[in-house]
């Protein structure tokens, strides 16, 4: 019966530990055992008992062995399925992260533009733009150095900053100063225009040389109905942020055309059409505000009323278009010879009325006689026709002659019908007799 019991547990184990061959081998030698020694029991129903218990138990144990392992290989199939779901899902959180970052960056760059778009909507003057503009271009651009060139005038206007050790953007001291255009600048001005699209070059594309510190600069155009109205500049900028210069590039073209319209309205408001000169109104604001100067730092002041001679019979012998040319011909004249600190308009008509800052009536004097002399001798090309025009001009000075800006043109306007009573083509100070 031992050796029974001893093939019995090895069927057993074979049952639940190897292979189905053991089991069946190690059976069957405990069946032939049973049978060889332990004949004699199957004489009743416990013997036949005995024996079927022998014989079954290792397999019901191999297969519930059996279904363990298949219990386990679907498990363990289960288990790889969700640990794939589970790493599929972890790679689209990730995607889904580095998405979000983008996201956030891309609305990082959106909120900054749009601050840029804000800030620099309030600017009414170039400067005041390009200081907008500075506050957050850091932010956008990994630029060493910023430029906004203006081409709205005959000669570029150009405005620049750099990158300060903390990471501001600074005005360069004087960088817009009229005529000061680097060869480097003027290349760009070409390239751009021609090209129309965000670049970068060197030293070398450019044919010139470059700022010290700056090896390569990127530009972009500003546009406004196919023309371009400006260049944006940026010293040192990493290629991949052409784009973003682009962009910043179009939002400044909308506030410079801005600027470019209000200054055209604003000019509109205070220039005549015709000479070109400033109006009457605003030329009575701005002397006012030298009157009262002079008047602070006891300073004198000279007012001119100038009239054009016989100017109506020029109209009824030549037509009105001929007269336009010979009145706007005069006003260029008379404006480019004086300071830029005097002041000239249009009075009305024929008259045009000039203030002399810092200037007495003894220094007024040869001023006055200068334009008479210069409009005398000069000739005026008026369509078909060759003219020539005179003026007589009226003088009254401040403090001497009058301490308001009306009565010294009262006294000034008096002394220019005295002119024209004494024969036109002369100067008359309203404190002295007529002079030739």
């Amino acid at each position: 019966m031992i050796l029974v019991m001893l093939f019995w547990v090895l069927a057993m184990v074979s049952g639940l530990c190897w292979a189905r061959w053991w089991t069946g081998m190690f059976t069957a030698a405990t069946l032939l055992v049973f049978l060889w020694t332990q004949a004699g029991t199957l004489g009743d129903w416990a013997g036949w008992m005995q024996l079927a218990a022998f014989g079954i138990t290792p397999w019901l144990l191999a297969a519930q062995q059996a279904r363990d392992e298949r219990r386990l290989k679907i498990l363990h199939a289960e288990e790889a399925e969700a640990m794939t779901r589970l790493s599929e899902t972890a790679r689209s959180l990730m995607t889904l992260q580095t998405s979000t970052q983008q996201l956030e960056k891309e609305i990082g760059k959106i909120t900054d533009l749009y601050h840029v778009t804000k800030d620099t909507g309030r600017a009414l003057r170039l400067p005041d733009l390009f200081s907008a503009s500075l506050e957050m271009a850091p932010k956008l651009l990994n630029a060493s150095g910023l430029r906004l060139i203006d081409l709205s005038h005959e000669e570029p206007h150009v405005l620049r900053a750099s990158r300060t050790n903390d990471g501001r953007m600074i005005s360069s001291p004087n960088g817009g100063a009229a005529g000061h255009i680097l060869d480097m600048e003027r290349a760009i001005i070409t390239r751009a225009v021609t090209s129309g699209a965000a670049t970068c070059a060197g030293p070398q594309e450019l044919s010139c040389e470059l700022p010290a510190g700056v090896s390569r600069v990127a530009w972009s155009p500003l546009w406004r109905e196919q023309k371009p109205i400006g260049v944006l500049v940026a010293d040192e900028l990493p290629a991949e942020q052409l784009s973003t210069l682009s962009i910043v590039a179009n939002q400044l073209s909308l506030q410079l055309s801005r600027i470019h319209l209000y200054q055209a309205v604003e000019s509109l408001a205070v220039t005549d059409a015709l000479t070109g000169l400033s109006v009457r109104g605003y030329f009575m604001d701005r002397a006012r505000e030298e009157l009262a100067r002079s008047k602070r730092h006891t300073l004198s002041c000279t007012l001119l009323m100038t009239d054009l001679d016989h100017f109506k019979e020029k109209n009824d012998t030549f037509g009105h278009l001929v007269g336009d040319v010979v009145l706007k011909d005069v006003a260029e004249l008379l404006k480019r010879n004086l300071r830029e600190v005097d002041l000239i308009a249009r009075y009305g008509g024929e008259e045009f009325i000039l203030l002399l800052i810092e200037t007495d009536a003894e220094q007024a004097m040869p001023v006055a006689q200068r334009l008479k002399q210069l409009v005398e001798v000069h000739p005026i090309r008026a369509y078909d026709e060759l003219l020539t025009q005179t003026i007589s001009i009226g003088l009254a000075a401040y403090p001497h002659d009058a301490q308001t800006l009306e009565t010294l043109i009262e006294r000034a306007d008096q002394a220019l019908y005295a002119a024209k009573r004494a024969g036109r083509n002369r100067v008359v100070a309203a404190s002295a007799s007529p002079t030739l």
